[in-house]
């Protein structure tokens, strides 16, 4: 009989889901911000983050029985820690948030917010097309597609980080506000870190 095959593929796809659900819910709580609800929308998305690290948990356990995968076993390894990441940072964000009791949001937020979710929607799409790395054209354009997000994110994370120290701004909002910017700017560049693995992938199966 032969031997079943885990299906990375499909794992690593269910996993960039749970990335995918944080950031669509990051996009509800920031359209709509409420400081009064923020300590309960932070358990929700620590709920996902939770699920996600399950998930991480049980591929590298099955990593660790198998010695036959579709592409590099390190290659995997490197791909499932940095989907795991892109979850931790956004739940990172609500943490943030709630810890430093932000009670308002400027615009660079919500935009950021709008971006994170696009950046990782594609991601999404870029792993769901990972199977085929061997005929990487679509592969190729999403990565592409989503370090023009990450670079369009940097851009509004300078301007915003910019006028967040001007003269008149208090420094506990600056701590705060600071703290929110950088988890979302971490988000952006787990990203841009994932898809360069998936480059790398791409490269070594050519």
């Amino acid at each position: 009989m032969a031997r079943h095959r885990t299906d990375y593929f499909k794992l690593l796809e269910q996993q960039a889901e749970f990335s995918l659900q944080a950031s669509e819910l990051l996009l509800e709580i920031l359209t709509h911000y409420s400081p009064d609800k923020i300590s309960q929308q932070q358990f929700q998305m620590h709920n996902i983050e939770h699920k996600a690290d399950d998930l991480h948990h049980d591929i590298v356990t099955k990593l660790s029985k198998e010695f036959i995968t579709p592409i590099d076993h390190e290659d995997i390894l490197r791909l499932v820690q940095t989907i795991d990441d892109v979850t931790d940072a956004l739940d990172q964000v609500t943490r943030n948030m709630y810890m430093f009791h932000v009670n308002n949001i400027t615009k660079e937020i919500s935009t950021l917010a709008e971006k994170v979710n696009k950046c990782v929607k594609t991601f999404k799409e870029a792993i769901t097309e990972l199977k085929n790395f061997k005929k990487p054209e679509k592969l190729r354009q999403l990565l592409v597609e989503v370090n023009t997000i990450e670079s369009e994110a940097d851009a509004i994370y300078i301007e915003a980080i910019h006028r967040m120290f001007s003269p008149d701004n208090d420094v506990k909002n600056i701590i705060g506000m600071k703290a929110v910017y950088d988890s979302l700017e971490s988000c952006f560049d787990l990203c841009e870190d994932a898809s360069d693995i998936i480059e790398q992938i791409i490269m070594k199966n050519l």
